[in-house]
Order: structure tokens, then C-alpha cells, then sequence
């Protein structure tokens, strides 16, 4: 009987705490659901403009729910700012600052964290420091630099700069620990080059971080602003956020051409969210971000 009463006493206190539990969990959902909600509505609002008319996307108070469905936006989009044009610019430049980010990032991280030489920690503080300084520091001295070697108003001007990455060097060396050195060691009994270790045994072993870096690099670049704007003068050069900027001066007054605009320069980023989207989780996870 005594043991029934002890069962019963602890079980009416547990209530409490769970009650208090579950209201907790309550009040972060709810939270969270509103924070998605405001980070998501300009987004919807953007999407649903594209598709109205220029009556109805000027009208006063504006509407949300487009009452006419129209294509020509897109059109105008595709055509008028030479969208294409636009959009080859930006991924001849953000493929290749993405594919030489990855490669030099895990070859610098690689041999910061596998070799055993003098200045290796210093080396490694100088790259991380950079972190810590501004990039709009360095545009001046940058563009002046460019200027002096006449590769201003190229692509080249954006490709250069972008092909060393501090914190893509940060990133892989700390994703480095996971690689055993066991597994290297018993590669160099083989007969197996360094560059050989480097490319059949390490970057094998770098998939998640690598994902993880690639993912945040093309977001970066793709939506960078401010150093194309300093370093192309020439329409035909222009990336797709720059092209969006120069035509929003000309047709500041059709808000539907420049919503379909910018839905159309916002596809690649969304695709690459959707597809690689837990790559992003699982590789900062594991690089240990947290030991710095």
C-alpha cells in the first residue's frame, strides 16, 4: 500500500514539470513560426508580384493575392535586361571561384594540419585573424591594384580576389582532424606520393565540408554587390545583382518587371539551398567550429 502512495505522490508531482515542459516547447514553436513567417513573407511577396499587372502591383492600398495572372513580367525579365547575359556572368564567375575555393582551401588546410613544420601556428593565426577584418577594408587597395593592371571592368576583377578563402581554410583544417593519420601514414609505406595522399585519401574524406564550404561559397559569391560594382563598368559584364540594380533606376516605376527579375535571379540560390541543405548542417557539425 505504501509503495502505491509513493507512485501516486511522485506521479502528481511530475505533472508540473511536464506541464511546464510542454508550454516551454509551446512558446519556442510559436516563436520560431513567427520568425519564419516575416523572414518568408517578403519572399511570397515577391513571387506573387511578379505575376501581376502594372495596374494592379502600383495599386494603393496594394494587394496580395494577384486578381490577374500574367506571364509578360518574365518575359520582359528574360529579354529586356538580357537576362541570360546576366546570368552566364554570374556562374562563369561563381563556378570558378567555388571550384578553386574548395581546391586550395583543403590543400592549405591539408598540409596546416597534417605537416609538423616551424611557424605552422603562426601561419594559421595570420589566416584566421583575416577573418576578423573587414572586407570593405581592402576594396580600395584592391581596386587600385586592378587598376594599376588594367584587369578593371572584367571578370577576372572578380574571379582573382575570390580564389583564396580564409575562412575555407579555417573550415577544412578543422574537418582535417577526422581524417586518421593512421590512414596517411599506411598510404606512404605504399609508395604514395603527398599530392597522391592528397587527392585519392584526403579529399575523399572531406564530403561533408566540402559540401558545406561549396554551398556557402556560391552564395556569397553569387549574390556579391559591392566589389562588382567598384570593379565592372560595362553592362555586358554585369553579374545578376548588379544587372537587377541598373535596371531598377530605368523602371523604378514597373515593380512587377523588376519582382520577376528578381524571382528569376533568386532560382539557382533556392535549388542550391534545397539540394544540399542538410550538407550545410552536417558539415558544420562536424569541423568542431566550436574548439576555436
Amino acid at each position: 500500500m505504501a509503495n502505491i502512495t509513493d507512485k501516486l505522490f511522485l506521479r502528481q508531482r511530475s505533472r508540473p514539470g511536464k506541464l511546464r515542459k510542454r508550454l516551454s516547447s509551446i512558446v519556442v514553436y510559436f516563436i520560431l513560426a513567427i520568425g519564419a513567417i516575416v523572414s518568408v513573407l517578403p519572399f511570397i511577396w515577391m513571387i506573387l508580384g511578379a505575376f501581376k499587372t502594372y495596374a494592379e502591383a502600383s495599386r494603393i492600398p496594394p494587394t496580395f493575392w494577384p486578381q490577374e495572372w500574367v506571364l509578360v513580367n518574365f518575359d520582359w525579365a528574360w529579354n529586356k535586361i538580357r537576362f541570360p547575359r546576366l546570368f552566364g556572368n554570374s556562374m562563369v564567375v561563381t563556378v570558378t571561384v567555388t571550384a578553386f575555393t574548395l581546391y586550395s582551401s583543403a590543400l592549405v588546410g591539408y598540409v596546416l594540419e597534417k605537416f609538423r613544420f616551424p611557424g605552422r601556428n603562426v601561419i594559421f593565426f595570420v589566416v584566421v585573424s583575416q577573418m576578423f577584418i573587414p572586407g570593405q577594408l581592402a576594396m580600395l587597395v584592391r581596386w587600385l591594384m586592378f587598376q594599376e593592371v588594367q584587369l578593371l571592368d572584367t571578370l577576372a576583377a572578380l574571379i582573382i580576389p575570390a580564389l583564396y578563402s580564409t575562412f575555407g581554410i579555417f573550415l577544412l583544417r578543422q574537418y582535417m582532424h577526422t581524417v586518421p593519420n593512421e590512414l596517411l601514414d599506411a598510404a606512404r609505406i605504399d609508395g604514395c606520393s603527398e599530392i597522391g595522399i592528397f587527392h585519392r585519401i584526403v579529399l575523399p574524406n572531406l564530403g561533408p565540408a566540402l559540401s558545406a564550404l561549396g554551398i556557402f561559397t556560391f552564395l556569397w559569391v553569387y549574390n556579391d554587390f559591392t566589389w562588382p560594382l567598384m570593379a565592372l563598368s560595362s553592362v555586358e559584364r554585369y553579374t545578376v545583382p548588379l544587372g537587377l540594380s541598373h535596371y531598377q533606376e530605368r523602371y523604378a516605376a514597373h515593380v512587377e518587371y523588376l519582382m520577376a527579375g528578381s524571382a528569376l535571379a533568386v532560382i539557382p540560390v533556392v535549388l542550391v539551398f534545397i539540394v544540399f541543405q542538410r550538407r550545410i548542417t552536417e558539415g558544420v557539425a562536424l569541423t568542431g567550429m566550436g574548439e576555436l
